[in-house]
């Protein structure tokens, strides 16, 4: 971006930046991973039913995207193009805070048509908005590359350390504060007041700076149509590789969240001890420190690629003794500390992606890859909901039962232990197969020259 990509970016933007993405991917991540746990087991409403509500909401929210994407690509406001966006981050948390108090006087269809229309609002709407705009907002507010890398680091230890501290909380809290239905509710609000106030932060604090040639001049963008967007998303074949691993990923981890409370409610018999395996988390942020020098030396790919293959042994390993704490608290442990690359950089292959498909069509369209990897990662999760809870009820789950039977527990088993390997092994076929790292700085270099 000329010479603003020699401008710093100073310590208390790079924490700044990151509070929207903690409160609404990282909270909410955790919060929706205990949603159906919350409408099954105290609303009562069958894991099927709740099942595919979500997936049906999830797999309309991927379709939101690409207009999203369409609308912030022609977007040219006095706060940017991206800037507005990051405001919907708050918004979400209004959303999320009713659909944890669904009214107990509502019907059984009542209520299901309530949580759909209020799980579609914060994911087609709320958020798609924001994550659709998060990589266009960054790539014109922080233009250079190691403060990039850096930004994202620490993002990746403030949203691990907060998502952690709130993971550990919430299987103890669940079991005091939210015997009672009411109890939801204020939990919602304990947590969904202050990110409403704190996600705003990074409207206030951080502008968006106007994308430069090598000379440093602002460059006039051309707006074009949705279906000129979508066929210069198609002619990138990178974009269906990273799409591909967005999509497997968070797939993967929605149904671990989804099936985890299961596993230790039913298999292991204590939902607590998920607190302390919660815990393990802690440890796998130190691998950040390190990241942006290994990304800096070998490459994105290369250190992706090294994660997924952690990632994957440890699941293997797990596999072997599934009920023993000490050895799935190490193993998932070496799972955080493999798929936090993925998690926290995987929007770096997405920006080279922008390049790449600049250098090739001519044409940038950023929030169409910032959209597909929005709907990648929001179909995963619904997905991932609905496939749980149809899994669930074909294996007789019985919601809110002492007990399960034992074609029960070998269902809740399969889906937490033996899937994630299957994931596993397709996230590494899929990173093995990205090939653009080596070409990158030279299309970077000449796209500088060709923007005049």
């Amino acid at each position: 971006m000329g010479d603003q990509a020699e401008k710093k970016f100073p310590m208390y933007k790079k924490i700044v930046w990151n509070i929207p993405a903690l409160t609404s991917n990282g909270f909410w991540g955790i919060m929706s991973g205990y949603l159906t746990y919350y409408l099954t087991q105290s609303l009562l409403l069958s894991s099927a039913s709740v099942g595919m509500v979500l997936m049906v909401s999830k797999v309309f929210d991927g379709f939101t995207d690409l207009i999203a994407g369409y609308i912030i690509e022609r977007t040219d406001s006095k706060w940017g193009k991206g800037r507005p966006y990051t405001l919907f981050a708050s918004v979400a948390w209004i959303f999320i805070i009713l659909l944890f108090s669904v009214p107990s006087f509502f019907s059984t269809t009542g209520k299901l048509i309530y949580v759909f229309v209020c799980y579609t609002l914060i994911n087609s709407v709320a958020l798609t908005f924001f994550n659709c705009s998060d990589q266009v907002y960054m790539i014109r507010a922080i233009p250079n590359e190691k403060d990039k890398s850096s930004t994202l680091a620490i993002g990746g230890a403030i949203a691990t350390y907060g998502s952690t501290i709130l993971a550990i909380a919430m299987p103890v809290v669940i079991t005091t504060l939210c015997v009672k239905k009411t109890g939801w509710t204020i939990l919602a609000l304990v947590i969904g007041i202050p990110a409403i106030i704190l996600a705003a932060l990074r409207f206030f604090v951080i502008k968006e700076l106007p994308l430069t040639n090598a000379e440093g001049k602002a460059v006039k963008e051309e707006k074009i149509s949705i279906i000129s967007m979508l066929k210069q998303l198609i002619h990138n074949k990178y974009v269906f590789i990273c799409l591909g691993l967005v999509f497997t990923f968070y797939f993967g981890q929605n149904l671990s969240t989804i099936v985890g409370s299961y596993y230790f409610t039913y298999n292991i018999g204590d939902l607590t001890l998920l607190s302390l395996i919660s815990m393990t988390t802690l440890v796998a942020p130190i691998v950040l420190l390190f990241i942006p020098k290994l990304l800096e030396k070998f490459g994105k790919a290369k250190v992706l690629r090294l994660g997924l293959f952690i990632n994957l042994a440890a699941c293997i390993i797990r596999a072997f003794a599934p009920t023993n704490l000490v050895l799935y608290a190490v193993t998932s442990i070496a799972c955080n500390m493999g798929t936090l690359p993925m998690i926290y950089f995987i929007g770096l292959l997405l920006m080279d992606c922008m390049d790449y498909g600049e250098w090739k069509t001519g044409y940038r369209v950023e929030s169409g890859y910032s959209a597909i990897n929005s709907a990648g990662q929001k179909v995963a999760a619904g997905l991932a909901s609905g496939f749980a809870g149809i899994v669930m009820g074909a294996v007789g789950f019985v919601s809110g039962a002492e007990s399960q039977t034992e074609v029960a527990l070998g269902g809740i088993k399969v889906l937490n232990i033996y899937a994630p390997i299957i994931i596993g092994i397709l996230l590494v076929i899929l990173i093995c197969c990205y090939k653009l790292d080596d070409k990158i700085d030279e299309i970077r270099k000449e796209l500088l020259e060709k923007r005049k």
